[in-house]
């Protein structure tokens, strides 16, 4: 019996993204914007006693996803329209089984449910809702996942139609020669500089002392997004542009510009950072004492921007719209 209900939670229909309601954010009366984000967020949601997130049925759920993707869009990217579907992620315990699995996690089943919501999301948006505009596909850890999923999936994702890049952070251990074939048929390679387009974007962030494994090991790609580059040269806080840091004495964030220093350390595949007080950003939660999973974006919200609108403007010189 138990069986017969994992199997038809996996089988169930892909959500209609016809439906309004079943959009975080879709923005399709923004003005003053030249390009889109397709937007899906991280795990969110805990449930020992559920498997997938319950999009449909908890208004918790749906409160909870829009202000955290309204936070991290609107800082990440404010001059794009947002499209961020409601997807069946997994829960935060199965996620974690799901990342240590020891056949690696793009074979786990369980994904299924959250990467059909996002193919049929992300198809949806390109027939009814591009209409011809460059787009940045955006997802972190769970949300990065489902769209690396999704892009082995749908051949329409083309560089020419109006894919710029797809910054897919805190993916767990894969190397740039995985990442290239599996995407070979979309010709998406990993990126290497500050402006290449139609590749993917990524990193795991760590401090100097962690030796802990979860989401990267040597090999694994990474992109340093002080000075993009894909090796271990050094780049110091005056190259960093500005991270989002919650204050919890004040209750309240504010972006800090040359917070934080960064350089690829080539044996583990992580970017290595060193904030001010690096350990007080250490929440040692499932990931572990040193890995800044949850940071790999707050830390880097204005790198990340810029270099959006960097790839976004030359896509435009080149394509011409």
């Amino acid at each position: 019996m138990l069986a017969a209900v994992c199997a038809s939670a996996l089988t169930a229909t892909a959500t209609d993204y016809g439906d309004p309601a079943n959009w975080v954010c879709r923005e399709t009366d923004k003005t003053g914007t030249s390009f889109d984000i397709f937007y899906i967020y991280p795990t969110l949601y805990y449930n020992p006693l559920r498997r997938h997130m319950a999009i449909r049925t908890d208004p918790h759920v749906r409160e909870r996803l829009f202000n955290y993707t309204t936070e991290q869009t609107d800082v990440i990217a404010p001059r794009a329209r947002v499209f961020a579907p409601m997807v069946r992620q997994l829960d935060y315990t199965r996620i974690t089984l799901t990342i240590c699995s020891k056949h690696g996690w793009r074979n786990v089943r369980a994904l299924r449910p959250g990467v059909d919501d996002t193919t049929a999301a992300f198809r949806y948006y390109l027939k009814h809702l591009n209409n011809g505009r460059p787009y940045i596909l955006f997802g972190h850890s769970q949300g990065a996942m489902d769209l690396y999923l999704m892009m082995q999936k749908v051949p329409e994702i083309s560089v020419r139609r109006g894919f710029v890049a797809a910054y897919l952070i805190g993916l767990p251990y894969l190397t740039a020669n995985e990442i290239a074939a599996d995407l070979a048929p979309r010709g998406i390679p990993p990126a290497t500089r500050q402006d290449d387009l139609g590749v993917i974007i990524g990193w795991n962030t760590q401090l100097p002392e962690t030796d802990n494994f979860l989401f990267n090991a040597r090999g694994t790609y990474c992109i340093n997004p002080l000075n993009w580059r894909t090796d271990s040269t050094f780049a110091g806080r005056e190259k960093h542009r500005g991270a989002l840091v919650y204050d919890r004495l004040a209750r309240r964030a504010s972006i800090i510009k040359n917070f934080t220093s960064a350089q690829i350390d080539t044996s583990r595949g992580a970017l290595i950072v060193r904030p001010p007080m690096g350990k007080r950003y250490d929440t040692k939660g499932f990931a572990g004492s040193g890995i800044l999973h949850i940071d790999d974006i707050w830390f880097f919200v204005i790198d990340i921007r810029d270099n959006i609108e960097l790839r976004v403007n030359k896509w435009r010189k080149k394509y011409g719209r």
